[in-house]
């Protein structure tokens, strides 16, 4: 079966369930602090798929990695997600769980790139631009990135426009 099916059906069970106590806020919190996990820590992955390791441990390891305090109702699912031999999924479950409550809960997730640090003013007058509906949340990250040598790549959600000089080279060159 596709990876992706499993962990969108995984995913939605999860926030419908989060959802009806009441607690789709702190699976969001936890789900993003996993999924930062499995980014900085890519041995996460080995072990999750180390046939090796019992259920129980595995189990432990993704409730240490969704962060301090977790909650019960969580420890449960992953519980759950674990024994049912979805571990390896976990990953995808998370990033396909916040994207769920982003979605739920009309927020954008904006990234913007740039050679160099973008003031206030800039990061203003992006916001009305991205958010057309009064009810979007847009929440704003900036980064700099010095081999950009120029210009901005933003990034809204799944969409990307890449007005980078790094990028206009690379197309240049590309079409020489």
């Amino acid at each position: 079966m596709n990876t992706g099916i499993i962990s969108t059906r995984y995913a939605r069970a999860i926030y419908a369930y989060a959802a009806e106590k009441g607690n789709e806020t702190i699976f969001y919190e936890k789900m993003q602090v996993l999924e930062q996990n499995f980014v900085t820590h890519p041995a996460l992955r080995r072990v999750m798929n180390d046939p090796t390791l019992s259920q129980k441990q595995k189990a432990n390891v993704l409730t240490i990695a969704a962060g301090i305090q977790v909650h019960e109702m969580l420890e449960q699912v992953i519980q759950m997600v674990v024994e049912n031999g979805r571990a390896g999924y976990m990953e995808n479950i998370a990033l396909m769980y916040n994207e769920i409550y982003r979605k739920a809960k009309g927020m954008v997730i904006v990234h913007l790139t740039t050679a160099e640090p973008v003031d206030e003013k800039v990061k203003e007058a992006l916001i009305p631009l991205v958010s057309t509906k009064a009810d979007v949340q847009v929440s704003f990250h900036a980064h700099t990135d010095a081999d950009i040598i120029g210009g901005f790549i933003l990034e809204i959600e799944d969409k990307r426009l890449d007005a980078s000089v790094k990028e206009q080279l690379r197309v240049i060159s590309y079409n020489l």
